[in-house]
């Protein structure tokens, strides 16, 4: 393993733990903002209980990955509606 590996795998554990932080205490609670300052977008959950807001800030690829997913919640959303 060169140096180089040796810091990009450091980075990738990097962004895993911080990752898995926020979804320990996002999954936990009911409700969360995306929030757009200056050119990074950010995930916040919101405060619930014994739990406090907890911000993952996203690159632009995972800034899209989650636009997807509510995309394909609002087509559902429409199929539904012209369910019925």
């Amino acid at each position: 393993m060169t140096d180089a590996d040796l810091n990009l795998a450091n980075e990738i554990k990097k962004d895993i733990r911080e990752l898995e932080r926020f979804l320990l205490s996002a999954e936990k609670v009911w409700t969360g903002k995306l929030i757009k300052k200056t050119s990074k977008y950010i995930f916040r959950s919101s405060a619930y209980g014994m739990f406090h807001e907890a911000d993952y800030f996203m690159n632009t690829e995972i800034k899209n990955k989650v636009l997807d997913v509510l995309r394909d919640e609002l087509t559902e959303l429409r199929n539904r509606l012209k369910e019925i």
